[in-house]
């Protein structure tokens, strides 16, 4: 069936191609480049709610790289974007849209009206997404159009909750350079970056390139993120798998300290009490709020006219690298390794089981180093058919590749080390402990104190190993598409356009052995695999003209990858009641296929959770699976837009989407709670009693989850925006403003469980991330003569933290200012001034390890930049 529909899918396109290249020739002209977003018909995007965000707002909200474009879009919640290594530990350095909070994968995005591979690595949550960290530089962005609501049945599947579209500059009439140097309170930022355009054998060449780094910002920095301020609390930075560690006494069937704990030396070691049987540790410095960041972009745009039509060719490359500072070493999780009583430095006198880490605060941060490269090449071909016709055909290669090295334990060495048979020179079969060449490793506080066996740099270099990821992700897309006016009368007219697709998505992972064989005492166990998918599409869509006042679309999108066919149906109205008023209304369905990192892959993380009264760090592996359906939603919108007066435009959108089998990775803390509750009502051998292991001393130990197609989530909310300009002190003085407003927004796990609101909440115990009922933007500015200034205001609602055992569930709201100056040194010179978070607000304090919601919330402060541009 596969083959049939790739074989009919080629032979159209082909048909298709050449039809377009005779038809183009007798036609005679040429076509002019538009971009339309939210249609296939040059026009159609007025009837879809558009939001739009041009290069005055991105320049004077201080965004330096693309990570910083989600907190501008109202619509957006629950991306991850400079988020810390302890939240974010497999994908620093990228960043992604999230629409509507119906998941990272749920938005598509698009770089000119086509599609980007996904990111070579994954969310915490398995959410495979783009990475618009890795699309183009920043000098080479027009705007950023968003459509929000869904367009599955105009672009297929991942547009469930809207389509984001990165919009580039073409036909650049004078080079300019600009450089731009950030600061904020212990980081800071630079970017240099270059365009222009060029004429070459007859055509228009685009160049663009930039180069970004960022400093790291260190959570020491900053006095929202100390445990100390808040006594160590339980929901601080601070473990219970500390060094100074605690060990397990059969004897006691209890645990003890290391009889060092208290010793002065451990400055971030700790007790609660003089009865806590645990050595704990505070590791509040060692971890980034920002990594360091390096990011070196190139892109080319070529145009030109062959015979009667439009060739067009783009390139993109992308390289970043990113080193993320976490603790010193990672707690051992994934197996319980014990001290033998015959261990010289063991005070217990009998076997014990070591609950800590390697190594502790004395030794300094340890780091993780991401590198991605990414590339894009895009070719498509247009032109104009006899009958006035426009015809298209494209194809695009893209492909980003990671490498990732994260330091950890090697579980078999640590244990032989501490039965003495350690060293990269001992062999552990023939060895005699403690003799020659094979050591002892020593996890006591007397090791650090010189009170007991010394650990060389050497013992410990031979028990550390690397995640070693070496991954791709990769996407090939071809398509043929023609639009046109079918047939029109007195009293209006029918567009339509008609097209064809072809994709093939790939997902590889492959691991050090270590973690093939589960060897590393926090990453666990992740198996290597390599999938693929493949998709091809037809589509068609209709606009309807009823005189000058009424405007209908109507499209339809069938899709079929790896045998499973879907039909997404789009219908949309618009009626310009008056010359003022014009109301519209949009109905559509849509789905989104696994990912196949859903499908074929596994992932290995280790999330903080609550159990038997304390947070821990447990090890997790959630295994794919090849069976899951299609994720399918239906949206709904109502809009009126209203200009009362000249230079005024007022809009108000209700939207409403009801999402249903939603892949998700299943939630650890719901599967520990659940469990509980099943222990609780004397119950054995249940599924999430199952999914557990522990130790012989009753610690968590791992926690199996899934990827699962969770039963529905439904939301509903308002958009409100506004526009106004006018003339002003000589000058042009404009004011905007977007509000997101969140009604609903209800989850049901599955068929029978309740349904759980997540407005307002962190949504740290369900499917959802972080999602405030209402945020808000503000733009107001003023330019004439060599003067221009902007201010844009960022409001962020309160609500509530649902994180298992805090004690404080509020999360209060936040208003920031941003400015920015510049001034004309001339006619080819501008210099700018700007300031991000005017009044050094600190994030709103939430009950997270770091003092603060990093989902929503920047944790830099105030931000002061300086940047020239050069035009030539």
């Amino acid at each position: 069936m596969m083959r049939r529909s790739i074989l009919m899918a080629t032979v159209s396109a082909a048909w298709l191609a050449s039809v377009c290249a005779v038809q183009a020739q007798v036609a005679g002209s040429s076509v002019d480049d538009i971009v339309v977003t939210g249609s296939r018909i040059a026009g159609g995007d007025r009837i879809a709610p558009v939001e739009t965000v041009d290069r005055d707002v991105i320049a004077a909200a201080g965004v330096a790289d693309a990570s910083q474009l989600v907190r501008l879009v109202t619509a957006n919640s629950g991306s991850e974007a400079q988020v810390d290594q302890l939240n974010q530990p497999q994908s620093s350095g990228t960043a992604q849209f999230n629409l509507r909070n119906l998941g990272l994968g749920a938005t598509l995005v698009l770089v000119d009206g086509q599609r980007w591979t996904s990111s070579a690595v994954v969310a915490t949550d398995g959410a495979a997404f783009v990475d618009i960290n890795s699309l183009v530089p920043m000098i080479a962005l027009q705007r950023v159009e968003v459509v929000k609501d869904g367009a599955s049945a105009v672009y297929g599947s991942d547009a469930v909750a809207g389509v984001v579209n990165f919009i580039t500059r073409h036909d650049v009439a004078r080079p300019e350079v600009s450089a731009k140097y950030a600061v904020a309170d212990g980081s800071e930022e630079s970017v240099i970056q270059a365009i222009g355009g060029f004429g070459l054998l007859g055509g228009d060449l685009t160049l663009a390139a930039s180069y970004f780094h960022r400093s790291a910002l260190s959570t020491d920095e900053r006095d929202f993120t100390q445990a100390e301020g808040y006594d160590r609390a339980s929901w601080t930075a601070v473990t219970s798998y500390g060094q100074p560690g605690s060990y397990y006494r059969p004897s006691a069937n209890a645990y003890a300290p290391d009889p060092d704990c208290d010793n002065a030396a451990f400055g971030a070691a700790y007790r609660n009490s003089a009865s806590d049987t645990f050595c704990r540790l505070d590791y509040s410095d060692f971890f980034d709020l920002t990594p360091e960041e390096t990011r070196t972009q190139l892109f080319a745009d070529y145009r030109r006219p062959v015979g009667d039509m439009i060739l067009s060719l783009q390139g993109a490359w992308s390289s970043t690298w990113t080193r993320a500072r976490q603790t010193p070493s990672l707690p051992i999780l994934a197996q319980s390794l014990t001290v033998p009583a015959s261990h010289p430095d063991n005070p217990f006198g009998e076997d014990v089981l070591f609950r800590g880490r390697l190594l502790g605060a004395e030794a300094g941060a340890s780091t993780a180093e991401f590198d991605y490269e990414t590339w894009r090449l895009a070719a498509g071909l247009e032109g104009v058919f006899a009958n006035g016709w426009d015809w298209n055909i494209a194809a695009t290669a893209s492909r980003q590749h990671v490498a990732y090295d994260k330091p950890d334990v090697i579980g078999s060495a640590l244990q032989n080390a501490l039965n003495g048979l350690g060293g990269a020179g001992c062999d552990a079969a023939t060895g005699t402990p403690g003799v020659g060449v094979c050591q002892y490793f020593n996890p006591f506080g007397s090791a650090y104190l010189g009170t007991g066996t010394a650990n060389s740099d050497a013992l410990i270099d031979s028990l550390i190993g690397s995640t070693g990821l070496r991954g791709s992700a990769s996407l090939t897309t071809a398509d043929a598409s023609t639009s046109g006016q079918a047939f029109a009368w007195s009293g209006g007219s029918v567009d339509v356009a008609l097209g064809v697709q072809y994709r093939r998505s790939a997902f590889r992972h492959d691991w050090s052995d270590f973690v093939n064989a589960g060897d590393l005492l926090t990453a666990g166990y992740s198996p290597d695999f390599d999938g693929d998918q493949q998709t091809v599409a037809a589509y068609a869509e209709g606009r309807v003209h009823l005189g000058d006042r009424v405007e209908g679309q109507l499209a339809g999108r069938y899709e079929s990858y790896d045998g499973e066919g879907r039909f997404s149906p789009k219908a949309a109205v618009r009626w310009d009641v008056t010359d003022t008023v014009a109301l519209r209304a949009s109905w559509g369905q849509g789905f989104r296929a696994p990912s196949v990192y859903a499908q074929s892959g596994a992932q290995a993380s280790q999330p903080s959770v609550f159990d038997r009264g304390a947070f821990v760090f447990v090890n997790t592996l959630t295994s794919g699976d090849a069976d899951l359906k299609p994720e399918k939603s239906e949206s709904l919108t109502f809009g009126a837009q209203w200009r009362p007066v000249q230079g005024l435009a007022l809009g108000l959108d209700a939207w409403r989407f009801d999402y249903t089998d939603q892949v998700v990775k299943e939630s650890a803390q719901a599967i520990i709670n659940q469990a509980a509750a099943d222990t609780a009502a004397g119950l054995t051998g249940t599924d999430a009693q199952s999914r557990l292991t522990r130790s012989a001393s009753g610690a968590l130990t791992f926690v199996q989850l899934y990827f699962i197609n969770a039963s529905s989530v439904e939301t509903q909310g308002m958009d409100v925006s506004a526009r106004y300009g006018h003339a002003l002190w000589g000058g042009q003085a404009t004011a905007s403003a977007t509000w997101t407003y969140v009604d609903r927004y209800d989850i049901r796990l599955n068929d029978s469980a309740a349904e759980v609101s997540g407005v307002g909440s962190t949504n740290l115990n369900n499917i959802g991330r972080s999602l405030p009922r209402n945020r808000g933007e503000f733009v107001l500015g003023w330019s004439g003569g060599v003067h221009s200034v902007t201010g844009l205001v960022h409001y962020t609602a309160g609500y509530d933290n649902d994180r298992s055992g805090v004690t404080d569930t509020t999360i209060a709201s936040q208003t920031t200012i941003d400015l920015l100056y510049s001034r004309a040194l001339g006619a080819d010179l501008e210099l700018a001034v700007g300031v991000v978070n005017l009044a050094d607000k600190a994030p709103p304090l939430a009950q997270f390890a770091f003092g603060y919601d990093p989902v929503v919330a920047d944790p830099r402060g105030r931000v002061v930049s300086l940047g020239l541009t050069k035009r030539f």
